[in-house]
């Protein structure tokens, strides 16, 4: 579980000993080679630093660019104020282009220009309670204080602070609430893989509307012709990382997950293109390139463009829970990434897994309530997959349960077994506990070839609440 969900770090340390190793200059002045996918996160990561968390560029350089990798040193930034646009490079090599636009976030340039879009109008919060953080909420007591006081004491090899936000809820009230030096609680952050969970949350509402079937054949044009065995994927498969498609997610310049994120204008495509490796719903592969295919089909479905996308994001989940700060950043051809690119404020993050929490509710899951999700969808979400060879994931949450029988660790073994998260590189989590009425969100840069000890850290909190 931990390998799998740290590809991208080791993925980008694979890069920084590619920028730095003598064959460099020789062999990855191409766009595809590890030149091109370290400028493309330096361009991505720097654009939304600048423009949506509104960082200054040197920041977002030397803290953000620069701690990927330790080789990332050798990449600058750039801002264009005029264009808004941050340009990353390696002087003398390469460098990549990533455009921000109000209300819809930055778009990594791949060699044309993006699709036009609208900016969606302002979400509109709903007034049957969504969690607003208007009440006076109870002072962490003095072991809760400490527990986060110890996560936020934690640094890196480099010796700079991981964890830039903390929020801890039980019982619908926020008993903690902490930021690092240059953050709070207006600012956006990136949740990476949790915003996998974002899309599930979305193909849920699609499912209960009844404009999408789980075990139907998934509606994806590719798959269609006569005697495609693909044509057989279901979406419950897609949502469960079961597909049996061909994708491989380690991040190395060449594998499925660099090229897609890093050099495609449409993500979806280039995932659905992939052949099957194995027959549908028999193997369990974590998988990118899946998410991104379930973010095309959401988009299709409510309309086919970004503008319908984003209305249908803002007026039927983002709204609703008060997330007045959340938006998914597409690619060139203008579908959102579900698999990467969430951004959302540490309290709308928080608000996002109270509805979980509260079993598909908006608000403090108290009576008037608005549902947005059916109870049977927070069910199936934390359902392991059968594909999957230990209960590690259900759709597209990672879960906490452990072996299917006989002995072993659960991943995190000081942590309840009911615990599922979001979860997202550099250690971004939002726990979602039941058994305790608790979310607990972090939110850090935590770098390359390092982990952010959940388990650890966690369960100090846990033990605060339990007791």
């Amino acid at each position: 579980m931990s390998r799998v969900r740290t590809a991208l770090g080791a993925g980008l340390a694979v890069v920084g000993l590619a920028l730095a190793g003598g064959y460099f200059y020789a062999a990855a002045t191409l766009k595809g080679g590890a030149a091109g996918v370290g400028t493309a996160v330096g361009a991505q990561i720097g654009c939304a630093d600048v423009f949506l968390m509104h960082r200054a560029v040197g920041e977002a350089e030397r803290n953000d660019i620069h701690a990927l990798a330790p080789a990332a040193g050798i990449i600058r930034l750039s801002a264009d104020a005029k264009r808004q646009s941050v340009t990353a490079t390696i002087p003398g090599i390469l460098s990549r282009t990533s455009t921000y636009r109000p209300g819809v976030g930055c778009t990594l340039s791949n060699g044309g220009p993006p699709v036009a879009i609208s900016p969606p109008p302002p979400a509109v919060p709903a007034q049957d309670a969504p969690w607003r953080f208007n009440e006076a909420s109870p002072a962490p007591s003095p072991t809760l204080a400490a527990a986060v006081d110890r996560v936020f004491a934690e640094t890196n090899a480099g010796g700079r602070a991981d964890t830039r936000a903390v929020l801890v809820i039980q019982h619908g009230k926020m008993l903690a609430e902490r930021y690092a030096p240059g953050f709070s609680a207006a600012t956006p952050f990136l949740g990476w893989s949790a915003t996998k969970s974002l899309t599930s949350a979305l193909i849920g509402i699609l499912v209960a509307d009844g404009k999408l079937d789980l075990d139907a054949p998934a509606p994806v044009p590719e798959w269609k012709g006569p005697g495609d065995p693909r044509g057989a994927i279901t979406l419950r498969q897609l949502l469960t990382m079961s597909s049996g498609l061909k994708f491989i997610e380690d991040y190395v310049p060449g594998s499925d997950s660099s090229q897609m994120l890093f050099h495609e204008r449409d993500m979806g495509a280039y995932a659905a293109r992939q052949p099957l490796r194995h027959p549908p719903g028999k193997v369990w592969s974590y998988s990118s390139g899946t998410a991104n295919i379930v973010s095309r089909i959401a988009q299709q479905t409510v309309g086919g463009t970004t503008a319908a996308y984003d209305r249908f994001a803002h007026d039927r989940l983002f709204g609703p829970l008060g997330m007045d700060s959340a938006l998914v950043e597409p690619d060139e051809a203008g579908v959102p990434v579900g698999s990467s690119y969430g951004y959302a404020t540490a309290r709308d993050w928080a608000r996002f897994g109270l509805l979980y929490l509260n079993r598909g509710v908006a608000g403090d899951g108290a009576a008037g309530g608005r549902r947005i999700l059916p109870e049977s969808w927070i069910d199936f979400t934390r359902a392991p997959t059968p594909a999957a060879p230990t209960q590690i994931y259900g759709a597209m949450f990672w879960l906490n349960q452990g072996p299917v029988s006989g002995p072993g660790a659960r991943e995190y073994p000081h942590c309840p077994a009911d615990m599922y998260l979001a979860d997202g590189h550099n250690g971004q989590f939002v726990a979602v506990i039941p058994s305790l009425d608790t979310v607990i969100v972090r939110l850090g840069w935590t770098p390359e070839g390092q982990e952010f000890k959940l388990d650890r850290y966690f369960s100090g909190i846990v033990a605060a609440l339990a007791g």
